[in-house]
């Protein structure tokens, strides 16, 4: 088949980020098939899966590029190489290859774009050739459908994929289409900042398509269930070949039944840690949607951003409110010395419900560094208006400074972290917070957390850092010895 003439890309696609060498070396390393076995990258950017896999001594390489100069410039350093083809277009276009290409290849390898909203695709001369194809739908589940498409019968499928696909509830339809359509081998959770330019969370897919003869070769990948790994750094994938199939620190085998609801290796990693803690709890745990309330805070942008003061007006003071962002939250308490922020009660940007008073507890909902972090409002001087990256806390049944301490110590981030899902920022929904669960400690333990987390946050008030950090030491050696076994 002939090359085609490169296509220009559409004004909305998004930057690309490429791929390690080491990632695309390992996913060839555990992609083993005969030499003459027909392999295709349907994203190739610079080409990294293509020439690992020639310098492998493959020799029926195909790749797709659909940008200009990435094409151009892989055309040119490849030209002289046998066994590859290069193909300019839109993989995502049937056409670009042909109908005879469905189900033909051995072996689908890459990383596929991501999107962005700008960058889903609304042509519905492809949606239509998707069973996920949806209106405005995310370039990378189109893709990941490809990847399957493009697969025989029992051929592999190595995709990079973002980690909302596998985690988020409103893409559950996606991992059920993976479950119908392949085998998993192994999931592979990246390290943020594997793609230089982006701190997006990923995952590698290791599939086999279902066919009649189904069967998993080789040593590293037989087992009976699915492999989950999360790798600390990128210089830990040299050694992940030698892994036993046993329990390790760096993996898990999972039964292919616990991988339908989430698919991501952090959720089964912190599962297993509270699983193992709930089995040597002294106390028992309880949801926390039978011991609170929960809803979410208000803030207006863009052209209303302008109505929020950085300096509280002199006189008048009623008339204002504190405005309380996530960069007002810390563990040790509030931090008001270098962000202040305030809005006029008679505005369209104020709403009362979204107000705070002494006894909630405000829950930080969006952000990779601080999702989950949790402050008590102990003194009306705290209170104020909660952004919408915020969760209101209303406590009924636990002690809302516990409940604060709580949420930021390592056994309540097992569970903050369990439940949240992303894959630049994390965010924790309020149905996903009513999830994490809480010990229930004697209420005079519980205000004994009380009395040294408000001497805790007088502290860090007053600049004593280093004050507050050894109260919250503390507290966390206490809570483990009431709690753990």
């Amino acid at each position: 088949m002939a090359d085609r003439t490169p296509m220009k890309p559409p004004e909305s696609a998004i930057k690309a980020y490429f791929t390690p060498h080491s990632i695309a070396d390992f996913m060839a390393e555990n992609s083993q098939v005969r030499k003459d076995a027909k392999i295709i990258d349907p994203a190739a950017g610079e080409g990294v899966f293509v020439e690992t896999l020639l310098s492998r001594g493959y020799r029926k390489v195909w790749a797709i590029e659909l940008e200009n100069e990435c094409y151009k410039k892989l055309k040119e350093r490849l030209k002289s190489r046998n066994g590859f083809r290069l193909l300019a277009g839109d993989a995502l276009d049937p056409k670009t290859l042909g109908a005879w290409s469905t189900g033909s290849f051995d072996v689908v390898v890459g990383n596929p774009p991501f999107s962005h909203q700008r960058g889903r695709i609304e042509d519905p001369e492809i949606l239509k050739h998707y069973e996920l194809g949806r209106p405005k739908q995310a370039v990378e589940i189109l893709f990941l459908e490809r990847f399957i498409q493009l697969a025989r019968p029992t051929g592999l499928v190595r995709i990079i994929l973002p980690m909302n696909i596998l985690a988020n509830t409103n893409l559950q339809y996606v991992r059920d289409f993976i479950l119908k359509n392949l085998w998993v081998e192994a999931v592979i959770s990246l390290p943020r900042h594997t793609f230089g330019g982006t701190s997006a969370k990923t995952a590698v897919l290791f599939g086999q398509k279902k066919g009649k003869h189904w069967k998993l070769g080789g040593g590293f990948w037989s087992q009976n269930g699915v492999r989950v790994i999360r790798l600390p750094d990128l210089d830990s994938i040299e050694g992940l070949k030698d892994l036993s199939m046993g329990e390790h620190k760096t993996g898990l085998t999972v039964m292919m039944g616990q991988m339908k609801k989430r698919m991501d290796p952090d959720y089964h990693f912190a599962n297993r840690e509270i699983s193992e803690m709930l089995r040597g709890s002294k106390v028992p745990f309880q949801p926390l949607s039978a011991l609170v309330d929960v809803r979410t805070g208000f803030a207006k942008y863009g052209d209303d951003a302008s109505k929020i003061l950085t300096t509280q007006p002199r006189g008048k003071k009623d008339r204002y409110i504190r405005l309380l962002k996530a960069k007002n939250l810390s563990i040790y308490g509030f931090d008001f010395r270098k962000h202040k922020f305030f809005l006029r009660r008679d505005q369209d940007i104020f709403r009362s419900w979204a107000c705070v008073d002494v006894g909630d507890v405000m829950v930080v909902r969006v952000g990779a560094g601080c999702v989950g972090r949790a402050v008590a409002v102990i003194d009306e001087k705290q209170a104020g208006q909660a952004d919408d990256w915020i969760l209101i806390v209303k406590p009924k049944r636990i002690n809302p400074s516990f409940l604060a301490f709580y949420l930021n110590s390592s056994i309540g981030r097992a569970f903050v972290m369990r439940e949240a899902q992303g894959t630049g920022a994390l965010s924790i929904s309020k149905g996903k917070l009513l999830n994490v669960k809480a010990p229930m400690l004697p209420e005079q333990a519980q205000a004994r957390f009380e009395t040294e987390l408000r001497e805790m946050y007088g502290a860090f008030d007053r600049g004593a850092k280093n004050r507050a950090e050894s109260i919250f030491k503390s507290l966390e050696e206490e809570l483990s010895r009431l709690v753990l076994r």
